[in-house]
């Protein structure tokens, strides 16, 4: 992780991100930091001391089983939250965080903070809102026996607040799909007119 003393940079993007919304009393310490790609944002082996708030690139959470083999949990991108559960468990969970690219986070020390945000009825109901989505949607698209086009339809609603895919790529790896499966879908729902073919690779969900 790399702190960046850029604090105009961190501002623009506490507006952008409308982190403020999030808070009774907004924090002061904010900053800036960056991963690599490549490089672990969330380690179980180590103590999760902040909470980030994604503001550009995207992260693949995953576990691993007891022969060292890992299994995909979910791909994050922009306005998700990392650390809402450990602060609430105060313990690390058995999943990585990893960058898939370069990522740059809003940070904000959760130790010390932490009597203030346990006391931030705004604050408590973004960490329930957060953690409910991010359950759901685990749950629905982990499901296996679930086809791709009821996946991407769940995803397009519930994950991404545009409802657009922007990379048949990176919404593979959210999907847990190849990347056949997901163009069968995506053709699927365009002939149905659920999608609309907005450019290469993007789409806009028109059937909300």
């Amino acid at each position: 992780m790399e702190t960046m003393n850029q604090p105009q940079k961190c501002m623009r993007l506490l507006k952008k991100m409308e982190l403020s919304t999030l808070f009774s009393v907004m924090p002061e310490a904010f900053q800036l930091v960056r991963f690599h790609k490549g490089e672990l944002l969330v380690d179980p082996d180590k103590p999760m001391e902040h909470l980030l708030f994604l503001a550009e690139g995207e992260v693949h959470i995953y576990g691993l089983r007891e022969d060292g083999s890992s299994f995909s949990v979910y791909m994050a991108d922009q306005r998700t939250v990392l650390g809402d559960l450990e602060f609430i468990r105060q313990t690390s969970l058995p999943f990585y965080t990893e960058a898939s690219e370069e990522v740059l986070c809003v940070s904000l020390s959760a130790e010390r903070y932490r009597k203030e945000l346990e006391q931030d009825p705004a604050f408590l109901r973004f960490l329930l809102q957060s953690l409910a989505s991010k359950f759901y949607l685990i749950f629905l698209i982990g499901n296996s026996s679930q086809p791709v086009e009821e996946k991407l339809l769940t995803f397009l609603r519930e994950a991404q607040p545009d409802h657009r895919i922007h990379s048949i790529h990176s919404v593979t790896g959210k999907l847990q799909c190849s990347r056949s499966q997901l163009q069968r879908a995506v053709r699927k729902l365009c002939a149905e007119h659920v999608l609309e073919h907005t450019g290469k690779g993007k789409y806009r969900l028109i059937k909300l």
